[in-house]
């Protein structure tokens, strides 16, 4: 399959509508969101009715998972420069993004077109697919590989370009703002990545061949991460909260005095 990563590269023409791009990124990965998580994979994620359906579904939790718990704490213990790019935007939290009706209808619509935009490049990278079934050229062996798995690493790659250009100029565009440091921001991310490469490399190292070890080291390394990042984002959750109780009973602060 092309790589995941990439994939966001698709939605970038639609990052100017009305559209939440948060839910065009996660919509166009959710599709391969099992891949990356080791949970049973008995249901159906690359077909068009899985593309309103089981991806939709997937999407909806990836999406509220990021914005209610992930979000806040990602953004307030990245590296300052990007930090404070980051700042200034939307106000954090779920409810802000779902307040009205309209805001509703643009979330499910831009999860639907990204997952639409994946099943669309899987398309044409796949055997026994649309592509490889209907066009020679995908169909047929190029040296050692079929033209849609040829197709389905330029893709890859060319997908990570067009994104580095993007973030590229965003980079030179926006802005940096003056932002508070994070005491965790130069360990969480660095613990992330120990993480997900030790689970990775055992749960591949466990199942022998390289071609089996490529899906359970990607579910293990994925799986490890998200369930550390989640109990990160809840200490993170808990300890501003209670600072900010804390600061409330302060005799003499702005909260007490109001």
């Amino acid at each position: 399959m092309p790589f995941t990563g990439s994939h966001p590269a698709a939605v970038l023409p639609f990052l100017r509508t009305p559209l939440p791009a948060s839910a065009l990124v996660i919509g166009s990965m959710a599709p391969d969101l099992p891949f990356y998580l080791p949970l049973p994979q008995w249901y159906p994620t690359h077909t068009w009715l899985a593309g309103v359906t089981t991806d939709l579904l997937l999407g909806l939790l990836a999406w509220a998972l990021w914005h209610g718990l992930l979000a806040e704490p990602a953004s307030a213990t990245a590296p300052a420069a990007l930090r404070g790019r980051l700042a200034g935007g939307v106000a954090p939290g779920l409810a802000v993004r779902i307040a009205s009706v309209r805001q509703v209808v643009l979330l499910v619509v831009a999860l639907v077109l990204g997952t639409a935009t994946h099943l669309a490049w899987d398309a044409f990278t796949h055997a026994r697919r649309w592509g490889a079934e209907h066009l020679s050229v995908l169909a047929e062996s190029w040296g050692p590989l079929p033209g849609y798995r040829w197709l389905q690493y330029a893709s890859s790659v060319v997908g990570l370009a067009v994104l580095l250009v993007w973030f590229v100029r965003w980079w030179r565009r926006t802005p940096a703002v003056p932002t508070r440091a994070e005491p965790a921001a130069r360990w969480v991310w660095p613990l992330l990545a120990v993480l997900a490469v030790g689970a990775g490399t055992v749960a591949g190292l466990a199942a022998g061949s390289l071609d089996d070890a490529v899906f359970p080291a990607a579910q293990w390394a994925g799986g490890t991460v998200l369930l550390i990042a989640v109990l990160l984002a809840i200490g993170w959750h808990l300890t501003r909260r209670r600072s900010s109780s804390l600061t409330a009973r302060v005799p003499g602060s702005r909260q007490d005095m109001s």
